[in-house]
């Protein structure tokens, strides 16, 4: 490693040393479950596009706006054509998540970004052949979440309606995405 290379490494140990890692639990920490559903557009040899359905837990500590994001995807595209392709698409993703609760407006802005697990599994019709891909993918993402209200039946639970845009760099293939967002949580 030349001196270039430690510089960098000694610069990112320092700044993770100086970061603080949100808490995952305790007190003053929320959770929300969220859905997602919209379209992904891909950058992809075969495939251009498709509806993607998700649902992820979302944590978030009240003092710093940080927290965590645990969810998966799936999507499911089929072509025509001669050969007929399809394939679905299943993502798992862990990450951080920084949210905003400005005061005197209701809309919650956030950013998240992480790594992901995608594996694309192909179908080809005419002859019949199946194989699946699998890799590694970064992804960053934002939006924003406004609250409808605690439901009726249990005042302690907030509804959340919003959008969110995201957009992943991985080896198999890249997209961009974009999602109505309904959550639920304290």
């Amino acid at each position: 490693m030349g001196p270039m290379g430690r510089v960098v490494v000694c610069a990112v140990l320092a700044l993770a040393s100086a970061c603080v890692l949100p808490r995952p639990y305790g007190e003053g920490v929320t959770f929300h479950t969220v859905a997602t559903g919209g379209y992904r557009v891909l950058d992809h040899s075969t495939f251009d596009g498709h509806p993607v359905y998700g649902l992820e837990l979302v944590s978030r500590e009240r003092e710093s706006g940080w927290g965590y994001e645990l969810g998966g995807s799936y999507g499911f595209e089929d072509e025509s054509g001669p050969r007929a392709p399809s394939a679905e698409f299943n993502e798992v993703f862990l990450g951080l998540r920084r949210s905003w609760e400005p005061e005197g407006s209701s809309a919650r802005p956030y950013v998240g970004l992480g790594g992901a697990f995608t594996r694309v599994e192909h179908d080809l019709h005419d002859p019949h052949v199946e194989f699946e891909e699998e890799g590694g993918a970064a992804y960053a993402h934002g939006g924003v979440l406004w609250p409808l209200g605690p439901l009726p039946y249990q005042r302690e639970t907030e509804v959340l309606l919003g959008f969110d845009v995201r957009g992943q760099l991985g080896d198999d293939y890249d997209y961009a995405q974009l999602s109505l967002v309904l959550g639920f949580g304290r």
